[in-house]
């Protein structure tokens, strides 16, 4: 993936949204119905097609998505507390900026869920992970009343 250099203002990423392509909301929803079968990367390549379409700054909300699902395909397949930690992080760092929603997903509690996970991992090593089964792992987080297929 390459590295976001800038992100888009508050006003920017509200005057993109509506010219948001059907196709990269289709997407959007394939991701969120894959993580929701904690099919994590499986939801991490639906996401990485929109973000490969997407030419605009806006692109970092995919590539936080993206890297959300990756964070929690190491808890559950690769079993590397490191990269849960290091994924987890980088993806909140940019969906930060699209808080407290954007095209529909209620990125505030995207944030607080990694941000409790990764808090979980931090130091441990790859047994703790087992106290966790993939069942207890989020869902996605879609705005009320948004949606979600």
């Amino acid at each position: 993936m390459a590295i976001v250099e800038s992100f888009p203002t508050r006003a920017e990423q509200l005057a993109l949204e509506p010219s948001v392509s059907a196709a990269a909301r289709a997407g959007l929803r394939a991701g969120a119905a894959l993580f929701d079968a904690r099919r994590f990367w499986d939801a991490h390549e639906a996401w990485e097609e929109v973000w490969q379409e997407e030419p605009r700054p806006i692109r970092s909300f995919y590539q936080g998505l993206i890297q959300i699902a990756a964070g929690f395909h190491h808890w559950t397949v690769t079993r590397r507390p490191k990269g849960v930690q290091i994924l987890l992080t980088s993806g909140v760092e940019k969906l930060e900026w699209y808080a407290p929603h954007y095209l529909g997903v209620d990125v505030d509690a995207t944030i607080e869920e990694a941000s409790r996970r990764r808090a979980l991992a931090a130091g441990r090593d790859v047994t703790w992970l087992d106290a966790y089964p993939r069942e207890s792992l989020p869902r996605f987080q879609w705005i009320a009343g948004e949606t979600r297929r």
